[in-house]
């Protein structure tokens, strides 16, 4: 059998597919938190932790839902002390993607895909020292595309802060049929 030119991501993902969900999201968590001061998002994943994860229940939820819990610091506001709209929509990108983990298989969605669309909608302000929930729930999954909605709320009350859509495309290689 052919190795495939990108053999450390293939292998990387076949080893990825067979964890668990939640082991799934732990590994890209502290994947990406070790990234450090070279990725300019390095700053939020500290701040980032797996809240929940609520199975699928088809039909009225054909895709499992996963909830984040993170507390806005200093480095991540505005002058006016509040998250900033950047810093937003840098922590839904990231949350929007890691549920379409949960679906992946080889050649379908293994490596999360890239944004092509990420729409964020500012309602209320989350103050400096706020702790918020980021509901993450995939409306859509196709072969080379998706969207995945994302909702930031108060943990306190449950008030709707901001939301946003993320449109991707899916970058896994194609896999080889077997006959």
């Amino acid at each position: 059998m052919a190795q495939r030119k990108d053999s450390k991501p293939a292998e990387h993902a076949d080893k990825f597919l067979k964890m668990s969900d939640e082991e799934r999201i732990k590994v890209l968590l502290e994947e990406f938190a070790q990234k450090k001061d070279d990725d300019w998002s390095s700053h939020l994943l500290p701040s980032l932790t797996l809240h929940s994860i609520t199975p699928a229940s088809p039909p009225t939820r054909p895709y499992p839902l996963v909830t984040f819990k993170f507390t806005v610091h200093p480095t991540h506001c505005n002058r006016l002390r509040n998250l900033h709209g950047g810093c937003a929509a840098t922590l839904f990108d990231f949350c929007t993607s890691i549920p379409l983990a949960l679906v992946a298989r080889p050649g379908f969605w293994s490596y999360l895909g890239v944004s092509r669309t990420l729409n964020v909608t500012y309602l209320r302000p989350a103050p400096e020292g706020s702790t918020v929930l980021v509901e993450c729930e995939i409306v859509g999954v196709g072969k080379r595309l998706c969207t995945v909605r994302g909702t930031m709320r108060r943990v306190e009350d449950g008030t709707v802060l901001m939301v946003c859509e993320h449109g991707k495309v899916n970058t896994d290689p194609d896999v080889a049929s077997k006959l």
